[in-house]
């Protein structure tokens, strides 16, 4: 089961950023991320990054633009008064 988490970003140096993970998430040495608008991430490092980047590009970033599109048109239909057909 997964889990849900709001974190800071902390900033480190002039030009990275670092995210605090949960505690309960077993993390290995390092960690592979992949993302753009969004981050997939491996704490545990196993995925190699490339990997991770095809699955990202692959799965994760399209239908995530396809949820978020639908989700944004219903709060604006919900928003202008419609609540669909009525009988």
């Amino acid at each position: 089961m997964g889990f849900k988490a709001r974190r800071k970003n902390v900033p480190i140096g002039r030009s990275s950023k670092a995210m605090i993970l949960p505690a309960m998430i077993k993390i290995g040495k390092e960690s592979t991320i992949a993302g753009n608008r969004l981050i997939l991430a491996d704490p545990r490092g196993e995925i190699p990054e490339e990997e991770l980047l095809e699955f990202f590009e692959k799965y994760v970033e399209p239908n995530f633009w396809v949820w978020h599109a639908k989700r944004k048109e219903e709060a604006e239909r919900l928003a202008n008064g419609y609540e669909g057909d009525k009988e």
